[in-house]
């Protein structure tokens, strides 16, 4: 078969569709997905709407700042299925509108679902001048907070499970590093991997162990090297902030990477980031943050 399309070619001739919604951007994206992103906010997070024949698969439902269960409702007549990524407050926002909502099997992620974040937990991405765009109507800036989720409502997914969507088939994979209940999910037949916060092209957060979660630099860098064995059979990665699209290969990138921190290879400069001191690696196309410690 012809090799795919280079990604930044895709996004950029990628047919927008309207949405009655101006926060959010909605376009398509190959293998009948959508990708809904809000590129309002420094987070720029983006969800994925999977289309199947018999229902579809909402992975993660961005930041509740506007009403994502609104616009995935008019974009498909299927019944829609929410998958989160893992539990941080820009992937679960709207989380509270849908009735069911799969996560990963994970204690703590359980738990930050039932409990939701406050107002002071989200401060540092709850000031104004984190905002690229006037919120919508009724949305005030000052009492942004994640609502929680009825624990009746929770299911939760495993390594290895099949998210059987009809037409197509998603498999669940465990993919920790950044979160203990990090997943990504892998659509073998349209040779796409939705990676959740594991990769996307920009500073991966490799520096949490507080009441975000515990990350893990020897994990993450396991977890990428296995990710790596799938490169010949992707087409695209599609990643939860930034870029919709990402050419597969950068995986092995990554994986170098984090075998060259964990070595003490890597000159590094010190940030601070959510309130913390944080060493920033860079590479090329992304870097990796870890706890100064």
């Amino acid at each position: 078969m012809p090799p795919p399309n280079d990604p930044a070619d895709v996004l950029s001739t990628a047919e927008k569709i309207d949405v009655d919604d101006d926060w959010f951007e909605v376009c398509k994206l190959p293998g009948n997905v959508l990708a809904i992103s809000e590129p309002g906010h420094w987070q720029e997070v983006i969800s994925f709407l999977i289309i199947g024949s018999l229902k579809s698969v909402l992975f993660d439902t961005g930041m509740g700042i506007s009403d994502i269960a609104k616009v995935a409702g008019k974009l498909t007549n299927t019944d829609v299925m929410v998958v989160n990524s893992h539990t941080h407050f820009d992937h679960v926002g709207d989380n509270w509108r849908f009735p069911e909502i799969f996560v990963y099997a994970d204690d703590r992620a359980v738990e930050t679902l039932k409990r939701g974040q406050t107002h002071d937990m989200l401060r540092f991405d709850a000031e104004p001048d984190k905002f690229f765009e006037q919120p919508p109507p009724g949305f005030e800036i000052e009492k942004y907070m994640i609502k929680p989720v009825d624990e009746e409502n929770i299911r939760l997914l495993h390594n290895g499970d099949i998210i059987d969507l009809g037409n197509r088939k998603l498999e669940v994979l465990h993919t920790p590093g950044h979160t203990n209940d990090s997943i990504m999910l892998l659509d073998r037949q349209n040779r796409a991997l939705f990676t959740g916060d594991t990769y996307y092209p920009d500073l991966l957060f490799a520096f949490f162990k507080d009441e975000w979660g515990n990350s893990n630099l020897q994990v993450y860098e396991r977890t990428i090297k296995d990710l790596t064995k799938l490169v010949p059979d992707l087409d695209y990665l599609y990643p939860c902030h930034l870029k919709a699209l990402e050419p597969p290969e950068i995986l092995i990138d990554v994986a170098k990477a984090f075998e060259a921190v964990n070595k003490g290879e890597i000159d590094y400069r010190l940030d601070d980031l959510y309130f913390k001191a944080v060493r920033v690696y860079e590479f090329d196309g992304f870097s990796i943050g870890a706890l100064n410690e």
